[in-house]
């Protein structure tokens, strides 16, 4: 709470040098303080489910829109995945106008208070900041996820919540969506503003998908996630879930019941899982199934001495779930080096400064089992840096006849994942021309927003060919 305060205070004192000025130039703009946002403790929330990042006050949000260097021709809203009209929302922050601001966000964006938590802005839109290339450091750019959450969470505290988005006239056609995950529910939210009848079918209990079950807690609270998704029954969005399109009804069933069009967002559902010994062995887990029976609160066996695989996102979430499993040690194996992992630079930073360690060039070749049949072990092949591959990132060279064995208790695999197949395998083929796919189940596990927008993509391709 003391850093809260001390934050807010130094942003108020500079946001009042500003407004003492005739005009901000852009030399005073380079000036301005990058505001960052409070976080927990790093190593006392490692036992917490508590949102780790508590966003910015008021004062770091006007403060750090006044760094927007307002381009003329400005390069952060084309490399938005949505193309968020970033400045405009940002001068509206920066005069105090917060429901100027979210209207703006809300034109493009349909969940921000989900997006502004978990997309990768260092990547996109903060990485093309013109202020970041100024000062040579994207990191120095105006810290744009913080800016969108600020927003979104301002208007769900402060100014009545989000506005009902309206429904078309009944066009009398009626769409299946299979999958309540981004690409769903971006769909859904727009096919029933065209005036459709749209019905979710959705495998697990809950709607969300991977948003509920792969992002923890601490990432992303399930309340923020419930109050963004209310939106599709709000809209008068049908929702039946434990409904798994493909075991407990096929498309053709659902076509036969009169859907006119079947859009698929299942997501990249099925994990990647190595060929290698022991990797049945009790205490191993794919990263899917870690994640999501940790999300579910469901008893799982994770021990004192974990080691995650992988240099992903999915990977840094879980190592820290880990900790809050219990763990006392969690080391994170990559086969490269920590500057090739895709996953996201702040990411890795939550992780480490939780006290996760990374140990780099190796990657497992065999898991060892103790006398009960339980991982005790892993034998680590050696790697060194090659030539660059087709993303230009340093191949993995296998340093022949070079491992080590270290010491663990469990094992998590988070090397990726693919679509599963049944959904579009009940289809026949005569039915498929009524089938669309979207989100990661047409280009495997990518981003929050990109499935969001593949999904509204789809929409309204599916809009056209049902009203032509």
């Amino acid at each position: 709470m003391e850093n809260i305060v001390a934050l807010d205070m130094a942003a108020k004192e500079e946001l009042a040098q500003l407004a003492r000025l005739p005009e901000v130039t852009v030399k005073e703009k380079r000036t301005i303080s990058p505001q960052e946002a409070a976080e927990l403790d790093p190593i006392s929330r490692r036992t917490s489910m508590d949102e780790s990042s508590l966003g910015f006050t008021e004062a770091q949000a006007r403060l750090e829109a006044n760094r927007c260097l307002k381009c003329k021709k400005p390069t952060c809203t084309p490399a938005c995945p949505i193309g968020m009209p970033i400045p405009e929302y940002l001068e509206r922050v920066a005069a105090g106008d917060f429901q100027g601001a979210i209207d703006i966000i809300r034109r493009t964006s349909l969940i921000p208070s989900i997006c502004s938590r978990v997309c990768p802005h260092e990547r996109q839109c903060q990485s093309n900041c013109t202020l970041g290339k100024l000062l040579k450091d994207p990191a120095k750019g105006v810290h744009l996820g913080n800016m969108e959450r600020f927003c979104a969470d301002y208007e769900r505290e402060h100014l009545g919540g989000k506005k009902p988005i309206p429904v078309g006239e009944s066009s009398g056609k009626k769409i299946a969506i299979v999958g309540s995950g981004p690409a769903g529910i971006g769909a859904a939210i727009d096919l029933r503003a065209y005036g459709h009848q749209v019905e979710i079918f959705e495998e697990y209990d809950l709607l969300g998908g991977v948003l509920r079950y792969g992002i923890p807690e601490f990432r992303l609270p399930k309340k923020i996630l419930d109050y963004e998704i209310a939106t599709l029954q709000q809209m008068g969005v049908v929702c039946h879930t434990k409904v798994h399109v493909g075991k407990d009804v096929s498309i053709d069933e659902l076509l036969l019941q009169g859907f006119d069009a079947i859009f698929v967002a299942n997501g990249a559902s099925v994990p990647s899982v190595p060929k290698i010994p022991g990797i049945d062995l009790k205490g191993v887990f794919n990263a899917k199934d870690y994640l999501e029976r940790a999300n579910r609160g469901a008893e799982l066996s994770s021990g004192k001495n974990v080691i995650v695989v992988g240099g992903g996102n999915v990977a840094m979430d879980a190592t820290r779930m880990a900790y809050r499993l219990g763990a006392e040690t969690v080391r994170l194996v990559y086969r490269r080096t920590r500057n090739e992992m895709p996953a996201c630079r702040a990411e890795v930073l939550d992780a480490t400064s939780e006290g996760v360690q990374i140990v780099e060039l190796r990657n497992p070749c065999e898991l060892i089992a103790d006398e009960e049949g339980r991982v005790k072990g892993a034998r680590l092949d050696v790697f060194t840096l090659g030539e660059p591959d087709e993303k230009g990132r340093p191949t993995p060279v296998k340093v022949e006849g070079a491992s080590e064995v270290i010491d663990c208790d469990t094992v998590v695999m988070a090397i990726g994942s693919k679509t599963a197949p049944d959904v579009l395998e009940s289809a026949s083929e005569e039915s498929k021309k009524k089938v669309y796919v979207g989100g990661d189940a047409l280009y495997g596990p990518k981003t929050v927003v990109l499935a969001i927008r593949t999904g509204r993509e789809t929409a309204a391709k599916i809009h056209r060919d049902l009203m032509e």
